[in-house]
């Protein structure tokens, strides 16, 4: 059987792993942003020639003096080329769509898709703004939720754990997601912002189930159990509905990762990952945490 609470510091080191891994990540790897957070254009052209060498289409944008900045050319599973250019006028464009055609060979345009570089820092600054504010609204809603708790345990303790277990899933999507987009050219945009936001609501609302029932049992309490007890028979007595509910919506999203469109597959990808994590951090780590800062606070008196 596991015991939760007393195993709470093999839960501890391996979340402070997965932490310190994320964080690695970010810091060697840095962030592959997308379109919508840059600015610029992005051009999917199919050339008549099959396999095109990759060194031609290099070469025709480096002898190009039309441009300030080096594209980005990645090839697709369709042997399409996949160009990431700056922002420019559909009229300069047009100019560079004529020349490749003449110098490189033939090809059909796929698609076109441009974003303003202002748009794109202003789409940064909103992802980072609303990420921020649902922190803090999940925090100061746990504490108002769980206001009549008794002061020696303290109610921000509860808005506390929680907001620790939401960074901690927050950073270990965004390490996972750093590191694909190292090694295999991913993106990071607004529909993985989209599924970060959903899997913090999806985080919380199962560490806010356990940690309710933590209130009860404090409140229903005998005077031969320990807040420790209270916390550990909370988590058992929640375990089978926290299983259910994520099994409940990981069998889907991973019928859509196997069988779904391949323009959604790191949306959903990012989802699981996300309830994965979200459902680990609301048992093996927001509610044992409860009890190490019961403990720290009794200690200093």
């Amino acid at each position: 059987m596991i015991h939760f609470t007393r195993s709470r510091n093999i839960w501890f080191t391996f979340s402070g792993i997965l932490v310190a891994a994320s964080i690695a990540a970010i810091a060697i790897f840095g962030f592959q942003l997308g379109l919508d957070f840059t600015g610029g254009a992005r051009w999917e052209v199919d050339f008549m020639e099959k396999p095109l060498p990759r060194e031609r289409v290099e070469n025709f944008f480096q002898d190009l003096e039309d441009i300030s900045q080096k594209p980005q050319i990645k090839t697709t599973a369709e042997q399409h080329y996949l160009i990431t250019i700056e922002d420019m006028s559909d009229e300069k464009l047009q100019t560079i769509s004529d020349k490749m055609y003449e110098q490189v060979g033939e090809f059909e345009e796929i698609s076109y898709r441009k974003v303003d570089s202002s748009v794109g820092e202003s789409f940064q600054k909103k992802a980072i703004y609303a990420i921020v504010v649902a922190l803090i609204g999940i925090v100061i809603f746990v504490a108002f939720a769980f206001r009549k708790i008794p002061k020696a345990i303290n109610p921000w303790r509860f808005g506390a754990v929680a907001i620790v277990a939401l960074f901690h899933d927050v950073l270990f999507i965004v390490g996972v997601f750093v590191t694909l987009g190292y090694f295999t050219g991913l993106e990071l945009d607004l529909a993985f912002i989209t599924a970060l936001l959903a899997t913090l609501g999806f985080s919380v609302n199962d560490t806010i189930v356990i940690l309710d029932r933590v209130r009860e049992n404090i409140r229903l309490q005998k005077a031969s159990e320990t807040f420790e007890d209270s916390v550990e028979k909370s988590i058992e007595q929640t375990l089978a509905r926290s299983i259910n509910t994520s099994a409940s919506t990981l069998f889907p999203l991973l019928a859509l990762l196997i069988w779904g469109a391949d323009a959604i597959f790191y949306f959903v990808l990012a989802l699981t990952i996300g309830i994965a994590i979200g459902t680990y951090s609301s048992i093996f780590l927001a509610a044992p945490m409860l009890v190490s800062l019961k403990e720290w606070s009794d200690r200093r008196g």
